[in-house]
């Protein structure tokens, strides 16, 4: 199938021909202001297959959300279309709460390889995307979400860590991921079965909804509705039928 103008259409931009690599930040900063990062079709127990055709169902025409093992695929599949070296790789997040890694193996992302050098792309990381692609090589990227980096440091979880600065904060590690082993379809299919299944799974208990805006960024659980501009949150109670509007009216969710 050919996901290339659908694709450019759903988030916002026109389609000017084939993608080049200059292209990437724009591409990546519009697809985190027009599709969100959620997890209402796990808690309505419905899996969508992982290929292109079903994905591009999901995400494009019926203009849903998903979460990285969605969202970086779709991406993954229209860099494809537009002939870049690309692969998914499979990573580990660390829960800062818990001071441990999350479910092992349950994050995906693109990794990217060019004549200039290997980049991380990141759709599906909710709001803690960088908008840009990441070197591989430790240079520090900038973006409204913060600043991001890749080191090379070999963990229980992975070869590489994708590290953040957010706001005020410290360095603190986002992920971490194998950059030499490359993601199928089937592993994909093990991901989303963990990520609905595992008692551990972060996103089988309760709805959520972000996404990113120009100047800043907004959430949505069952208990509340937040939206971060300027370094200020807004943050007030909400309804179980107010979830519903909200998740309609700001995130186009159904």
């Amino acid at each position: 199938m050919k996901l290339h103008p659908s694709f450019l259409k759903r988030i916002g931009l026109k389609d000017k021909g084939r993608l080049q690599f200059r292209d990437l930040e724009t591409i990546l900063t519009a697809f985190s202001y027009h599709i969100p990062f959620e997890n209402l079709s796990i808690l309505q127990n419905k899996r969508t297959p992982l290929d292109a055709e079903a994905l591009s169902n999901k995400i494009i025409e019926q203009k849903q959300g998903g979460v990285c093992y969605e969202l970086n695929p779709i991406l993954y599949y229209f860099l494809l279309e537009n002939n870049l070296d690309a692969q998914l790789v499979q990573g580990t997040v660390f829960n800062h709460e818990a001071q441990e890694w999350s479910l092992s193996g349950t994050h995906a992302a693109v990794l990217i390889r060019t004549g200039e050098g290997s980049y991380i792309l990141d759709a599906g990381f909710g709001t803690n995307v960088a908008q840009k692609q990441i070197p591989m090589n430790g240079e520090i990227i900038e973006s409204s979400a913060g600043q991001f980096r890749i080191i090379e440091k070999e963990t229980s979880e992975g070869s590489h860590l994708l590290e953040m600065k957010l706001a005020e904060d410290a360095w603190k590690t986002g992920y971490a991921f194998n950059a030499d082993s490359q993601l199928n379809l089937a592993d994909l299919q093990d991901m989303q079965a963990k990520i609905h299944e595992h008692p551990d799974s972060p996103f089988n208990k309760k709805p959520l909804a972000a996404m990113r805006m120009e100047a800043g960024f907004k959430t949505l659980s069952p208990s509340s509705f937040s939206v971060t501009e300027g370094g200020h949150t807004d943050k007030h109670g909400i309804s179980a039928v107010e979830f519903a509007e909200i998740a309609e009216r700001e995130f186009g969710l159904h």
